[in-house]
């Protein structure tokens, strides 16, 4: 069927132009009926087929349709060609059926069975054969007919053409190889022709700033392998013409200044850089190569060092163009940048320091910041900070001079006169005097100085450096134009004129005559002849009426620099007609353009001699460390050493290891001329300690970075432990709930970046580096509450050979404590530190405690607080770490370490002060239950305790202390017992007129309570007394009427007398019921005085054991 059906009707089809659509049609009928009978032969597939391995029903009908119609003669060529001229057709911008394509594209491809073998055979490989071709010859006529601009967009077009067409209707892998083979024929045959086309190629684009067109081409080539190596090398061939142009613009004097070629250097750097960031996307092969450049024709003048700093002490002066600040620290930045590519650092240094030397000397200088914002290593920084000390020191001396002088007038100096002491090594200075003749009020001046500053700095040594000096003349000129004025106060011109000291000496001379011979300046100053030369240049320099002297010479005018030629018979005077708009005149020195060519070799000179000591101590400490090594790898070993200050030359280096053997620090192989071993000597080179040290911190912070994690892997933690060392528990507030406590952390980490050989650099094992200088952690005290959150002193770090790191910061912190004050002053209280990283979490930064914990080898004990162990062990003050996570940052695990103190309160001073005085007046108010009844100090006993005032208690509502619970229930006995005093007293001071005692209160009272107490009344002496003078009045008051007769007087004197005896009588009776009833309620007073007397003493005696057997301990 498929032979004779299927095949005849594509046949047929290949006549017309439908043949794709009746084998796409064909093709689809046969995947039906093909499905229909896999589904049919199911059972088939999944046991016949599977026991006996043969094809399954679907892909044998797939294998008889490739075989019988798409392999069959005739057919299979006419596919592909018929594929391919539609898709050539389609190149050329004619419309054709993409469904019918695509549909063959997919047959293909299922044909293989699961496999591109078809697809690749039938239609991929023509397609690519063909699409080479094609792309060859339109990349000859683009080039033929376009420039590079726009051959550059026709063939973006292409490929983007291309890859849309392959993504249409195409297999995805096509479309990777068609791009190749376009990206081979139109790219990378064409490369050079590209790059390199006159008039529109790179030099052409750079030249004229064309950023657009250098990106497209970056992006093209950077498609093709070598197309961004061929790019950058243009780039590169025109960067150095035009550097090197700047160059010899300079050397031919085309170029005005050293500071204009600085100036035009850094335009170039900043133009580059734009086509950097803007055409190149910052990619770093022309990163580099633009860096390389600069560094080859940055160092084709010698002089470039010597420029460059010319240039920064151009900006960094003042009086020059102003500038803002932020303006000026891009100046610095974009300096700082060729000072990287100078090969000569060492030279730079030198005058550097030089110019910075005028600067601070004659107060020139912008701000300290700026000259402080130089970054130009370790060692030349450390020389700087040395010259801004002394200028520091020197502002002091001379302060204290003239506060000595407004004091002591006889210290009064002939001129106003201030110096600066310039450290030897520092400063750019000579190390002897320079000879030269001051005038005699500058050098009494100086004179005075000198002994005043020796007085106080003993052992010292001056020597006067007029070379770097600047003085103040008052000048009067009389110009003879006024000689016929009327007004004499015009006659003449008053200024100040600030000039050098050589200046100085110059113009302090025609104060005694009118004029002076060169020969004679010469001998009257005894100025060096070229510092001389350069002073009185200056002096007569410029227009007449700018000149302060005027020269007669009968020699040669100017030289080629058009500057004045002096001679031995050169006559110079005053110029009377010197004007100027400015009452302070500042006289320039003339040094423009840099050293002369003597000069310059007087500072090579030095210079040489510098680095021949710097290479034999490189030499020495490589050997050192390798005791055995070949020539050229000691080269190389001493460049990579010494490039970052110079570049060693072969030359140098190889005479430099020919004296080290003379001299027998090394010695030859006998064997093998070109190996050298070394010498071990206890005597080595005098500066290789020194230079060691400057070398290291030199290696150590190249290209370090403060803001990075030292670690080799930035996906693993560093490890960070922390020992704490307590010095003293400072303080306790129980009312703030605060601690502070005197303690040193303990930092130790390992920094990957700051390791070295120790036997490479003269066996120094360890260095120090200030707090800001290299990385540390951000570990703080998360419960500090002292407004300086982070007290820990800016002390150094420790960094040894192995990139270990100890970092010992002191502080005093205070620190937030929860503190129970339930048993004060009996109590025991539990203080953490908590220390964390803010900023890192646990897995960029793990804690972890460090040594035993804590450190209590310094420990000084507290007054008022006990560590409660004597031995200290890190059981004792747990250590705890815990991981947490934090609502700001869920995501984000931070580990904390807790260092917790136990501590104890010393009981002894509050027992002193308060126990045993709240104990004994509690003792007074029951001895006043003992005193008589009647006394009135029972009430005055109480005032006593009332005195106390517990302000030693802690001010806290957290919870009531139990030294409070005890005055509590003293102060409640104490109350109660001024209540009992005035119910005892009311009973006793009770009489029979106001109270009459009840029966039961009589029985409970005076009968039972005595008893239970063993009480025994007073005894009743005045009622005996009243019964015997009523015995014997009885019979008298009682006796009847007699018989016996007596008189009327007698009887009325009798009838008297017997009613005043019952008068008497009944008086004392009442006065005995009374004094009964009194004598009553005093006893029953007592009793009651009693009774208080024992409850109060069982009350106080239960309360006082009670509430201290409570407490937790006592300590003392």
């Amino acid at each position: 069927m498929i032979r004779w059906m299927i095949r005849m009707d594509v046949l047929k089809a290949m006549k017309n132009s439908n043949f794709l659509e009746v084998l796409n049609d064909a093709w689809n009928e046969h995947t039906t009926s093909m499905i229909m009978i896999r589904d049919i032969l199911m059972y088939m597939d999944r046991v016949y087929v599977s026991q006996h391995s043969v094809d399954p029903v679907y892909d044998l009908g797939l294998i008889l349709f490739r075989d019988e119609v798409i392999r069959y003669d005739g057919i299979r060529d006419n596919l592909s060609n018929t594929l391919l001229n539609m898709i050539m057709a389609e190149r050329h911008g004619e419309a054709i059926h993409m469904l019918s394509v695509k549909n063959a594209c997919l047959m293909l491809m299922a044909l293989g069975i699961h496999a591109r073998t078809v697809y690749e055979e039938d239609f991929e490989n023509p397609f690519l054969q063909q699409s080479a071709e094609f792309f060859r010859e339109e990349g000859l006529r683009y080039l033929s007919e376009n420039n590079a601009s726009a051959y550059i967009q026709k063939v973006q077009q292409r490929i983007n053409e291309e890859s849309i067409r392959a993504r249409h209707y195409l297999d995805a892998m096509t479309e990777v190889k068609i791009i190749k083979v376009l990206e081979e024929e139109l790219i990378s045959k064409n490369l050079r022709i590209i790059v390199d086309m006159e008039n529109s190629g790179v030099v052409h684009m750079l030249t004229q700033d064309r950023y657009e067109d250098l990106n497209a081409m970056y992006l093209l080539l950077k498609r093709v392998p070598n197309g961004l190596t061929v790019m950058s090398s243009a780039m590169s061939n025109y960067l150095r013409q035009q550097g090197t142009a700047l160059v010899h613009e300079l050397t031919n004097g085309i170029s005005t200044s050293p500071v204009q070629f600085i100036e035009n250097l850094l335009s170039l750097k900043s133009r580059f850089d734009q086509f950097l960031s803007q055409a190149f996307e910052n990619d770093s092969l022309f990163r580099r190569v633009i860096s390389s450049d600069f560094e080859h024709f940055f160092n084709l003048n010698p002089s470039s060092p010597e420029y460059l700093s010319l240039f920064i002490d151009d900006k960094l002066k003042k009086g020059s163009k102003a500038m803002s600040e932020s303006d000026l620290e891009n100046v610095m930045d974009r300096a700082m940048i060729l000072f990287r590519h100078l090969q000569e650092k060492d030279v730079f240094e030198r005058y550097y320091k030089q110019h910075l030397a005028k600067r601070l000397l004659h107060t020139r200088s912008l701000a300290d910041d700026a000259e402080k914002s130089m970054e130009c290593g370790c060692h030349f920084t450390s020389k700087i900070e040395g010259m801004f000390k002394d200028m520091q020191l020197s502002a002091t001396i001379n302060e204290n001079i003239r506060n000595m002088r407004d004091a002591h007038p006889e210290f009064a100096l002939p001129i106003d006169f201030s110096a600066s002491v310039l450290t030897t090594g520092f400063w750019p200075t000579h190390g002897s005097a320079i000879r030269c003749i001051l005038p005699s009020a500058a050098n009494e001046a100086f004179e005075k100085f000198k002994h005043f500053y020796l007085n106080s700095h003993s052992g010292r040594i001056l020597n006067l450096q007029p070379q770097l000096g600047t003085a103040d003349l008052h000048a009067e000129f009389y110009p003879q134009s006024s000689s016929s004025s009327s007004n004499p106060k015009q006659k003449k011109h008053k200024h100040i004129l600030c000039v050098s000291t050589y200046q100085m000496c110059i113009l302090m001379l025609f104060n005694k005559s009118n004029q002076y011979t060169y020969k004679e300046i010469v001998e009257q100053t005894a100025i060096p002849e070229k510092d001389l030369k350069r002073a009185l240049l200056s002096l007569i320099f410029g227009k007449s009426t700018q000149q302060v002297l005027c020269r007669e010479s009968k020699g040669a005018a100017t030289t080629g620099d058009r500057l004045p030629v002096l001679h031995e018979e050169d006559v110079f005077r005053v110029n009377e007609e010197f004007s100027s708009r400015l009452f302070r005149v500042k006289i320039q020195t003339l040094l423009a353009k840099g050293e002369t060519v003597p000069e310059q070799r007087e500072t090579r000179g030095k210079i040489e001699e510098e680095r021949k000591l710097e290479v034999e101590a490189a030499i020495v400490r490589i050997m050192k460390s390798r005791q055995r090594l070949g020539h050229t790898v000691l080269l190389n070993e001493i460049v990579n050493q010494l490039k970052h200050r110079f570049m060693p030359s072969p030359i140098m280096i190889k005479k430099r290891i020919e004296g080290l053997i003379e001299r027998d620090y090394l010695s030859r192989d006998p064997s093998d001329y070109n190996m050298y071993t070394y010498v071990a000597y206890v005597c080595v080179l005098s500066l290789l300690a020194d230079y060691n040290e400057q070398i290291l911190y030199d290696d150590l912070l190249r290209g370090y970075n403060i803001l990075e994690r030292p670690v080799s892997n930035c996906s693993k933690p560093l490890v960070v432990l922390l020992e704490l060392v307590l010095f003293q528990i400072v303080d306790v507030e129980e009312k703030n709930q605060l601690i502070q406590t005197n303690i040193w952390l303990k930092f130790t980490w390992y920094d990957y970046n700051l390791k070295w050989n120790p036997e490479e650099y003269g066996g120094i094992s360890d260095v120090r580096f200030p707090a800001g200088k290299i990385w540390k952690p951000d570990v703080l005290l998360y419960n500090n509450v002292d407004p300086n959150f982070d007290p820990y002193y800016p002390s150094n770090l420790v960094v040894y050979s192995d990139g270990k790191i100890n970092w010992i910061p002191p502080a005093i912190v205070r620190s937030s404590c929860k503190m129970d004050v339930t048993w004060f002053p009996f109590d025991d209280q539990t203080c953490c530190l908590k220390f964390g990283s803010w900023t890192y979490n646990d897995r960029k930064l793990v804690l972890e405690q460090g040594g035993n914990g804590w450190d209590m080898s310094e420990y000084i004990e507290n007054g008022e607080w006990l560590l409660v162990v004597s031995q200290f062990t890190t059981a004792d003050y747990p250590v705890r770490r815990t991981v947490k996570l934090y609502e700001c940052c869920p995501d984000e695990p931070y580990s904390d370490v807790k260092y917790c103190l136990h501590i104890r309160r010393r009981t002894l001073y509050y027992g002193f002060n308060l126990i045993i005085p709240c104990l004994l007046i509690s003792l007074m108010t029951l001895l006043g239950f003992i005193l008589p009844v009647e006394s009135g100090e029972k009430l005055t006993l109480v005032c006593v305790f009332l005195t106390m005032v517990s302000q030693m208690t802690p001010s806290t509502s957290e919870a009531v202390s139990l030294i409070g619970v005890f005055f509590s229930s003293h102060m409640i006995v104490v109350s109660a017992s001024v209540v009992f005093n005035v119910i005892v007293l009311n009973l006793h001071y009770r009489t029979q007129d106001t109270h009459r005692m009840g029966v039961w209160t009589r029985k409970v009272l005076l009968d039972w309570f005595p008893r239970l107490l063993l009480m025994r009344r007073p005894l009743k002496s005045n009622s005996n007394i009243h019964n015997d003078i009523r015995n014997d009045l009885e019979p008298l008051l009682n006796r009847k009427e007699t018989s016996i007769q007596m008189t009327n007087d007698i009887c009325h004197l009798l009838e008297q007398l017997i009613a005043d005896v019952r008068y008497i009588r009944e008086f004392v009776k009442n006065e005995e019921e009374e004094q009964e009833a009194r004598n009553d309620w005093k006893f029953a007073a007592m009793v009651v005085d009693r009774i208080c007397l024992i409850a109060f003493s069982f009350v106080i005696l239960v309360s006082t054991i009670g509430i201290f057997s409570s407490s937790p301990h006592i300590t003392v």
